[in-house]
Formats: structure tokens, C-alpha cells, sequence
């Protein structure tokens, strides 16, 4: 019997979905968490390299508590607040992310 893939219910009405981040799955690296635009919860990519081929170019960045990285997509960041070393990510569905940056906030979007 064939396996049948996994369709996030949140995507139905979604034709073509933009990338928030990706990020590993801290209980298995290999598998790669895939943040949506507009989509509360993350699907799953049965391999995080192939993600990243698929969605590059991507940025990397490091989150506040030094987990793992994400990889974000600058096109789907509406702006970035400074909180010092900390930056916040405001995507354009108006969801947040927090990550370390200590460059320019303007680094962390397109403009």
C-alpha cells in the first residue's frame, strides 16, 4: 500500500501559499517545518535539504534562546522592529518572529 501524503487542511483555500521560514524539527533535524503566510500551524517536508532547494534563496538567521536557525523569506517580511539585539520580524500576514540580528533592521527586508 503507497503512502498518502499529508495536506495541511489550512492550505485548501490557498492556491499559492508564500513561505514565512522554515525551521528544523527539533525531534527530528531531518525533517523540515514549513511556516506559511496566513497558516497558524507549520506542514512538514519529509527532508529539510530539499526544502531549501525548493524555497532558496533564503536568510538565515539565529533565534533569541540560540536554537537552531530559521531561514526566512525577506519577501514575505512587511518590516522589522529594533529591540536592540533582538530584532522582530513582522511578516505580511502581521504574525511575528523574534530573532538575534545586530545589523540594520532595513537588512531583514525588501524595500
Amino acid at each position: 500500500m503507497r503512502e498518502v501524503p499529508v495536506i495541511e487542511p489550512e492550505l485548501y483555500t490557498q492556491t499559492n501559499p508564500t513561505l514565512r521560514f522554515l525551521a528544523r524539527d527539533s525531534k527530528d533535524p531531518i525533517i523540515a517545518l514549513v511556516y506559511w503566510l496566513g497558516v497558524t500551524s507549520p506542514s512538514r517536508e519529509p527532508s529539510f535539504y530539499d526544502a531549501m532547494q525548493r524555497f532558496g534563496p533564503l536568510m538565515q538567521l539565529i533565534l533569541p534562546d540560540e536554537c537552531p536557525g530559521v531561514f526566512v523569506n525577506r519577501s514575505a517580511v512587511l518590516r522589522a522592529q529594533d529591540l536592540g539585539l533582538v530584532k522582530r520580524l513582522i511578516f505580511k500576514d502581521w504574525s511575528s518572529l523574534d530573532v538575534r540580528y545586530t545589523g540594520p533592521c532595513s537588512d531583514l527586508y525588501f524595500t
